[in-house]
């Protein structure tokens, strides 16, 4: 009698779903406050080492006037494992990296498997043009460049005589 395994797909990351609603919620919560929609991802310098901040990644952005430019820190992901989505005003980020080893010997067998993951979701000011975004990686930091729909002028730097 031969036994049939059945495949079973599960998610990924357990903690997706979590980090999403958390991040949500998070957003919901200083929107309120009147906080940048962004700033709200960003985890205070003085904020303990929690579980969601050690997953996401580092995130700066930069209005430049006529796009918002992202840039992120994904070590050790590779960019055939990144996925990003943009619609409106919302940019979605998703990576994950799964390594498994196997070493056998006449005696024994050892396995180490890794798995790192993260999902982060950023709230622009503004709508952007999805369309026209571009990404690249390189050297673990990802760089995301998102044209806005209406650009403003840069600021010029004025400066101002002292009274």
């Amino acid at each position: 009698m031969t036994a049939e395994i059945k495949k079973v797909e599960t998610a990924t990351d357990p903690w997706s779903d979590l980090d999403r609603a958390l991040e949500q919620t998070r957003a919901q919560f200083f929107h309120a406050f009147g906080v940048e929609p962004f700033a709200a991802f960003v985890a205070p310098a003085d904020a303990p080492a929690s579980p969601s901040y050690l997953r996401a990644p580092k995130i700066d952005v930069t209005d430049t006037g006529t796009a918002y430019r992202v840039v992120a820190d994904v070590p050790g992901i590779p960019k055939e494992q990144l996925e990003i989505r943009v619609r409106g005003t919302s940019v979605e980020i998703r990576g994950e990296h799964a390594q498994e080893s196997e070493e056998k010997k006449t005696d024994y067998v050892h396995r180490e498997r890794t798995y790192a993951g993260f999902y982060r979701t950023l709230e622009m000011p503004e709508p952007v043009v999805a369309t026209e975004a571009k990404a690249k990686v390189e050297n673990g930091v990802l760089e995301l460049e998102l044209p806005k729909v209406t650009p403003t002028p840069a600021s010029d730097e004025v400066k101002v005589a002292v009274a």
